[in-house]
């Protein structure tokens, strides 16, 4: 019965992952979609491009929250079952791909950023506060979003495999890397061309 439970909260936390804050916020506060603009991606960095920075924050913290709060519940809801940790860590992937790849607009969400660190954090603190903290000295330094974002998640392997996190922990880095790496191959092309906007 316990699995069956677990299989419906992974579930649960896919279709909250899910929720595209960022199209949301801009259409009720802005009218706009967010996907005609810019990058076109639903995530907090096109949406303060788009419609400004107040509800691109606004976005970073939804866009966080609803992976994190999913972790949270399964770590006091389900306290009591095997192997949590791993329940944790798969928790964790399922909110990450949820945003990215969200039902509720065919497949095409944002990019996981926020979504990742904010998993991460509620995982492991210390491996969490650490990346908050390269993404923001990576940001300070080139003020290119997609730069930091890729470098901060990249240093949780660094920091999970330093501390000695359950392979577990560090397999997921590892997918959650390989998952943005990939969702930011654009970026990465105009970061190697020198055309990656920066968020003035």
């Amino acid at each position: 019965m316990t699995i069956f439970y677990q299989a419906l909260f992974l579930i649960l936390t896919y279709l909250i992952a899910a929720i595209p804050f960022g199209l949301i916020l801009a259409k009720l506060f802005a009218g706009k979609d967010v996907r005609d603009f810019g990058s076109k991606n639903i995530g907090a960095t096109n949406v303060a491009r788009v419609v400004g920075k107040k509800l691109g924050f606004v976005t970073l913290v939804l866009d966080g929250a609803k992976g994190a709060i999913m972790v949270i519940i399964a770590r006091f809801g389900f306290y009591d079952v095997n192997h949590l940790h791993v329940f944790l860590v798969l928790v964790s992937a399922v909110a990450v791909v949820g945003h990215i790849y969200p039902i509720y607009l065919d497949f095409k969400g944002g990019k996981g950023v926020a979504t990742a660190i904010a998993v991460i954090s509620a995982l492991d603190p210390i491996t969490g506060f650490l990346s908050v903290c390269f993404w923001i000295m990576s940001y300070s330094l080139f003020h290119i979003s997609s730069a930091a974002s890729l470098i901060s998640i990249f240093f949780t392997i660094i920091f999970s495999s330093a501390y000695d996190a359950p392979f577990e922990q560090v397999a997921l880095c590892w997918f959650l890397f390989v998952v943005i790496t990939i969702r930011h191959k654009e970026n990465i092309m105009r970061l190697l061309a020198g055309e990656e906007k920066k968020l003035k």
